[in-house]
Protein backbone atom coordinates (compact mmCIF):
# COMPACT_ATOMS: atom_id res chain seq x y z
CA UNK A 1 0.00 0.00 0.00
CA UNK A 2 1.51 3.66 -0.89
CA UNK A 3 2.21 5.66 2.34
CA UNK A 4 0.12 8.99 1.26
CA UNK A 5 1.39 11.12 4.35
CA UNK A 6 4.22 13.26 3.90
CA UNK A 7 5.41 15.82 6.46
CA UNK A 8 7.48 18.81 5.70
CA UNK A 9 8.20 22.57 6.42
CA UNK A 10 5.85 24.92 5.66
CA UNK A 11 7.16 27.56 3.37
CA UNK A 12 5.34 31.23 2.31
CA UNK A 13 3.56 29.44 -0.54
CA UNK A 14 1.99 27.65 1.16
CA UNK A 15 -0.25 30.36 3.28
CA UNK A 16 -3.33 30.02 1.17
CA UNK A 17 -3.96 26.09 1.87
CA UNK A 18 -2.84 27.19 5.85
CA UNK A 19 -5.65 29.67 5.78
CA UNK A 20 -8.37 27.05 4.02
CA UNK A 21 -7.84 24.49 7.10
CA UNK A 22 -11.14 23.86 8.77
CA UNK A 23 -9.80 24.05 12.05
CA UNK A 24 -12.67 25.87 13.63
CA UNK A 25 -10.01 28.66 14.86
CA UNK A 26 -11.86 32.57 14.50
CA UNK A 27 -8.72 34.79 13.58
CA UNK A 28 -6.18 32.12 14.59
CA UNK A 29 -3.34 34.03 15.14
CA UNK A 30 -0.73 31.41 13.89
CA UNK A 31 -2.77 32.66 10.54
CA UNK A 32 -2.09 35.77 11.04
CA UNK A 33 1.34 35.46 11.96
CA UNK A 34 2.55 33.10 9.71
CA UNK A 35 4.68 35.21 7.52
CA UNK A 36 6.98 35.07 10.20
CA UNK A 37 6.90 32.03 11.74
CA UNK A 38 8.40 30.43 8.20
CA UNK A 39 11.47 33.40 7.78
CA UNK A 40 12.42 34.01 11.11
CA UNK A 41 15.52 31.71 12.49
CA UNK A 42 14.11 30.73 15.71
CA UNK A 43 10.65 29.59 14.55
CA UNK A 44 10.06 26.67 12.76
CA UNK A 45 6.67 25.22 11.14
CA UNK A 46 5.52 21.94 9.36
CA UNK A 47 2.88 20.60 7.74
CA UNK A 48 1.50 17.69 7.63
CA UNK A 49 -0.07 15.84 4.16
CA UNK A 50 -2.44 13.41 3.56
CA UNK A 51 -2.67 12.62 -0.43
CA UNK A 52 -1.59 16.37 -0.66
CA UNK A 53 -3.97 17.49 1.58
CA UNK A 54 -2.96 20.11 4.50
CA UNK A 55 -4.45 18.19 7.32
CA UNK A 56 -2.20 18.89 10.68
CA UNK A 57 0.06 21.52 11.46
CA UNK A 58 2.79 21.83 14.34
CA UNK A 59 6.26 23.51 15.13
CA UNK A 60 8.58 24.41 17.73
CA UNK A 61 10.37 27.90 18.60
CA UNK A 62 13.93 28.35 20.00
CA UNK A 63 14.26 30.22 23.37
CA UNK A 64 18.04 31.25 25.38
CA UNK A 65 20.05 29.24 22.59
CA UNK A 66 18.88 25.69 24.25
CA UNK A 67 15.04 25.21 24.40
CA UNK A 68 12.71 24.19 21.66
CA UNK A 69 9.10 25.18 23.18
CA UNK A 70 6.58 22.58 20.96
CA UNK A 71 3.21 24.41 19.72
CA UNK A 72 1.23 25.61 17.66
CA UNK A 73 -1.01 22.84 16.94
CA UNK A 74 -4.00 22.48 14.33
CA UNK A 75 -5.48 19.81 13.08
CA UNK A 76 -8.51 19.83 10.22
CA UNK A 77 -11.81 19.12 11.81
CA UNK A 78 -12.20 16.69 8.90
CA UNK A 79 -9.13 14.65 9.34
CA UNK A 80 -9.49 14.12 13.22
CA UNK A 81 -9.08 11.07 14.89
CA UNK A 82 -6.07 9.89 12.65
CA UNK A 83 -3.34 10.58 14.75
CA UNK A 84 -2.18 13.39 12.26
CA UNK A 85 -0.91 15.09 15.30
CA UNK A 86 0.42 12.70 17.43
CA UNK A 87 2.71 11.59 14.17
CA UNK A 88 3.71 15.50 13.28
CA UNK A 89 4.59 16.41 16.52
CA UNK A 90 6.44 12.86 17.07
CA UNK A 91 8.53 13.98 13.55
CA UNK A 92 9.34 17.28 15.18
CA UNK A 93 10.78 15.62 18.46
CA UNK A 94 12.67 13.30 16.59
CA UNK A 95 14.03 16.42 14.21
CA UNK A 96 15.43 18.29 17.16
CA UNK A 97 16.84 14.92 19.08
CA UNK A 98 19.11 14.98 16.54
CA UNK A 99 20.06 19.26 17.10
CA UNK A 100 23.01 19.38 19.29
CA UNK A 101 22.22 22.92 19.85
CA UNK A 102 18.67 21.86 21.83
CA UNK A 103 18.85 20.49 24.98
CA UNK A 104 15.71 20.63 26.55
CA UNK A 105 12.15 19.64 25.00
CA UNK A 106 8.84 21.17 26.28
CA UNK A 107 5.33 22.11 25.43
CA UNK A 108 2.97 24.79 27.06
CA UNK A 109 -0.44 23.88 26.85
CA UNK A 110 -4.17 24.74 28.67
CA UNK A 111 -5.45 22.04 31.35
CA UNK A 112 -8.65 22.29 29.61
CA UNK A 113 -6.66 21.31 26.05
CA UNK A 114 -7.66 17.64 26.56
CA UNK A 115 -6.56 17.11 22.79
CA UNK A 116 -3.08 18.61 23.53
CA UNK A 117 -2.62 16.76 26.84
CA UNK A 118 -3.52 13.23 25.44
CA UNK A 119 -0.37 14.02 22.69
CA UNK A 120 1.99 15.12 25.43
CA UNK A 121 0.67 11.82 26.95
CA UNK A 122 1.46 9.49 24.43
CA UNK A 123 5.04 11.20 23.44
CA UNK A 124 5.49 10.67 26.91
CA UNK A 125 6.83 14.44 28.13
CA UNK A 126 6.25 14.67 31.41
CA UNK A 127 4.34 17.43 33.47
CA UNK A 128 6.36 20.07 35.54
CA UNK A 129 4.35 22.83 36.42
CA UNK A 130 1.13 24.42 36.63
CA UNK A 131 0.72 27.69 36.31
CA UNK A 132 -2.40 30.38 36.18
CA UNK A 133 -1.26 33.39 33.33
CA UNK A 134 -3.14 36.28 35.61
CA UNK A 135 -3.48 39.71 34.89
CA UNK A 136 -4.46 42.32 36.99
CA UNK A 137 -7.13 44.45 36.70
CA UNK A 138 -8.09 45.93 39.63
CA UNK A 139 -5.37 46.49 42.44
CA UNK A 140 -8.01 48.01 44.79
CA UNK A 141 -9.29 44.23 45.20
CA UNK A 142 -5.47 43.05 46.23
CA UNK A 143 -5.03 41.27 49.41
CA UNK A 144 -1.53 41.44 50.23
CA UNK A 145 0.46 41.70 53.33
CA UNK A 146 1.38 45.61 53.45
CA UNK A 147 4.99 46.90 54.54
CA UNK A 148 8.34 49.11 53.07
CA UNK A 149 9.00 48.70 49.96
CA UNK A 150 12.09 46.01 48.62
CA UNK A 151 15.58 47.48 47.88
CA UNK A 152 16.03 47.79 44.37
CA UNK A 153 19.22 45.56 43.10
CA UNK A 154 21.02 47.78 40.60
CA UNK A 155 24.43 46.34 39.65
CA UNK A 156 24.66 43.64 36.79
CA UNK A 157 27.01 41.71 39.88
CA UNK A 158 24.25 42.13 42.51
CA UNK A 159 21.90 40.59 39.95
CA UNK A 160 24.14 38.37 38.56
CA UNK A 161 24.43 36.84 42.69
CA UNK A 162 20.94 36.11 42.97
CA UNK A 163 20.26 34.52 39.64
CA UNK A 164 23.38 32.51 40.74
CA UNK A 165 21.01 31.34 43.30
CA UNK A 166 18.62 29.70 40.78
CA UNK A 167 20.55 29.10 37.79
CA UNK A 168 22.24 25.71 38.16
CA UNK A 169 18.80 24.27 39.96
CA UNK A 170 16.47 22.74 37.23
CA UNK A 171 13.75 21.76 39.58
CA UNK A 172 13.38 25.84 39.83
CA UNK A 173 10.52 26.75 36.58
CA UNK A 174 11.48 30.45 35.76
CA UNK A 175 8.95 31.96 33.60
CA UNK A 176 11.66 33.63 30.96
CA UNK A 177 8.36 35.26 29.45
CA UNK A 178 4.86 35.39 29.55
CA UNK A 179 3.35 31.97 28.07
CA UNK A 180 7.33 30.81 28.13
CA UNK A 181 8.49 29.11 31.45
CA UNK A 182 11.51 26.55 31.58
CA UNK A 183 13.49 24.66 34.11
CA UNK A 184 16.55 27.08 35.34
CA UNK A 185 19.65 26.91 33.84
CA UNK A 186 22.25 29.32 33.08
CA UNK A 187 21.29 30.29 29.39
CA UNK A 188 18.29 32.25 30.52
CA UNK A 189 20.45 34.77 32.41
CA UNK A 190 22.12 36.31 29.83
CA UNK A 191 23.87 39.54 31.28
CA UNK A 192 22.73 41.50 28.02
CA UNK A 193 19.15 40.55 28.94
CA UNK A 194 19.12 40.69 33.01
CA UNK A 195 21.04 43.97 33.26
CA UNK A 196 17.42 45.52 31.68
CA UNK A 197 15.29 43.55 34.23
CA UNK A 198 14.00 45.23 37.53
CA UNK A 199 15.44 43.60 40.44
CA UNK A 200 14.12 43.70 44.39
CA UNK A 201 15.09 41.88 47.80
CA UNK A 202 13.03 41.71 50.95
CA UNK A 203 14.75 43.00 54.34
CA UNK A 204 15.40 39.60 55.37
CA UNK A 205 17.51 38.57 52.03
CA UNK A 206 15.44 35.63 51.05
CA UNK A 207 12.69 36.34 48.38
CA UNK A 208 13.39 38.22 45.79
CA UNK A 209 11.23 39.67 42.28
CA UNK A 210 11.79 40.64 38.73
CA UNK A 211 10.20 42.37 36.62
CA UNK A 212 10.47 43.04 32.99
CA UNK A 213 8.87 44.58 29.67
CA UNK A 214 7.46 41.87 27.97
CA UNK A 215 4.93 41.77 24.53
CA UNK A 216 2.07 39.23 23.65
CA UNK A 217 -0.56 41.22 21.90
CA UNK A 218 -0.61 44.07 24.50
CA UNK A 219 2.40 45.59 26.66
CA UNK A 220 3.20 43.48 30.08
CA UNK A 221 5.20 44.38 32.81
CA UNK A 222 6.27 40.83 33.58
CA UNK A 223 6.33 40.16 37.53
CA UNK A 224 8.59 36.91 38.20
CA UNK A 225 8.21 35.49 41.69
CA UNK A 226 9.19 31.88 42.71
CA UNK A 227 7.55 31.36 45.88
CA UNK A 228 3.64 30.65 46.92
CA UNK A 229 3.88 33.50 49.71
CA UNK A 230 3.02 36.27 46.96
CA UNK A 231 0.03 37.96 48.91
CA UNK A 232 2.10 37.14 52.25
CA UNK A 233 5.38 38.44 51.85
CA UNK A 234 5.44 41.92 53.05
CA UNK A 235 6.00 45.01 50.93
CA UNK A 236 6.29 42.72 47.69
CA UNK A 237 3.11 44.26 46.17
CA UNK A 238 3.82 47.86 47.64
CA UNK A 239 7.27 47.02 45.27
CA UNK A 240 5.37 45.83 42.47
CA UNK A 241 2.73 48.82 42.23
CA UNK A 242 5.12 51.35 42.73
CA UNK A 243 7.73 49.88 39.89
CA UNK A 244 3.99 49.41 37.88
CA UNK A 245 4.40 53.27 37.30
CA UNK A 246 7.52 53.79 36.03
CA UNK A 247 6.78 50.74 33.56
CA UNK A 248 3.55 52.64 32.39
CA UNK A 249 5.06 56.36 32.03
CA UNK A 250 8.24 54.05 29.85
CA UNK A 251 5.71 51.89 27.89
CA UNK A 252 2.25 53.34 27.98
CA UNK A 253 -0.80 53.97 29.97
CA UNK A 254 -2.66 50.34 28.47
CA UNK A 255 0.42 48.25 30.20
CA UNK A 256 -1.02 45.33 32.19
CA UNK A 257 0.77 43.48 35.02
CA UNK A 258 1.22 40.16 34.01
CA UNK A 259 2.35 37.64 36.85
CA UNK A 260 2.38 33.63 37.07
CA UNK A 261 0.43 32.07 40.31
CA UNK A 262 0.43 28.21 41.11
CA UNK A 263 -3.14 26.72 42.18
CA UNK A 264 -1.61 27.27 46.31
CA UNK A 265 -0.96 30.59 45.67
CA UNK A 266 -4.35 31.57 43.13
CA UNK A 267 -6.34 30.10 46.33
CA UNK A 268 -5.22 33.25 48.80
CA UNK A 269 -6.03 36.13 46.42
CA UNK A 270 -9.41 37.51 45.60
CA UNK A 271 -10.33 36.53 42.60
CA UNK A 272 -12.09 39.91 41.43
CA UNK A 273 -8.35 41.76 41.49
CA UNK A 274 -6.77 39.19 38.50
CA UNK A 275 -8.35 38.01 34.69
CA UNK A 276 -7.28 34.52 34.68
CA UNK A 277 -6.44 32.12 32.29
CA UNK A 278 -6.96 28.26 32.57
CA UNK A 279 -3.86 26.98 34.13
CA UNK A 280 -0.98 26.11 31.65
CA UNK A 281 1.06 23.13 32.24
CA UNK A 282 4.56 23.42 31.41
CA UNK A 283 5.51 19.37 29.94
CA UNK A 284 9.08 18.60 29.29
CA UNK A 285 12.25 17.18 29.95
CA UNK A 286 16.08 17.16 29.05
CA UNK A 287 17.88 15.36 26.16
Amino acid sequence: MIDTIQIRPLTIDDYDILKDMHTGIEDDYVVRIFERLVTSEEHKIFGLFDDGQLVSVSGYTIFADHYAMLGRWRSDLRYQGKGYATKIVQYIMDELKQNEQIKWIGANTQRTNFPALRVLEKLKLPMLKALHASTLIDSNNLNYASGEKWEAVTSLEEKRSIVQQIENDPDVIFPYQCYYPFPASPTLFKDEEIKDWYFFRNPENNRFVIMNFDQKKYSYMHVIYLWDDVFEQPGLWETILETYKEFQQNYGDDTKIWIDLTDESRQKTNEDAFEFQDAWILHGKWK
